[in-house]
């Protein structure tokens, strides 16, 4: 986990469809400043999100927290220093996510299951099934006399 701390600069959202569902996704970058005003640290910071609780805007003293990758923060968590506000990202559970996997597998085990049962199985002959030659009636011997 990394964190970064300074000022948001270039606040832009935007909306991007991920099949079925909408995500917001926040991009910024984070400055700071050195006594003589000379910039010493600058991460672009992306948050992704079904929708966002708190409030950021340009110029706000910022501390992002998350993971970098490719070069940017991933950010889970930032905390707005100015307002004193916490913008934290909304997302689906990650115990739904779990229990959705176990119960798409499940479902998949048994359609195979079943497949597999009535592909493999030997089928009994119907009653009074032959093999295909054709019905033939024993004569009745008590006809006869």
């Amino acid at each position: 986990m990394r964190v970064v701390e300074g000022h948001a600069r270039g606040l832009q959202t935007r909306s991007e469809r991920t099949g079925d569902a909408s995500e917001s996704v926040w991009t910024f970058r984070v400055e700071r400043y050195d006594d003589a005003g000379n910039r010493v640290l600058l991460v672009p910071v992306e948050m992704r999100g079904l929708s966002f609780q708190g409030s950021l805007s340009d110029g706000d003293t910022v501390r992002a927290h998350g993971r970098v990758r490719s070069g940017t923060l991933q950010a889970d968590r930032v905390e707005n220093l100015t307002t004193g506000a916490t913008i934290e990202a909304k997302r689906v559970p990650k115990a739904l996510k779990v229990l959705f996997g176990i119960l798409f597998a499940a479902v998949v085990v048994f359609i195979v299951g079943v497949a597999i049962s009535i592909f493999t199985s030997d089928m009994p002959d119907p009653p009074n099934f032959d093999g295909g030659a054709p019905a033939v009636e024993a004569p009745d011997p008590a006809a006869e006399a």
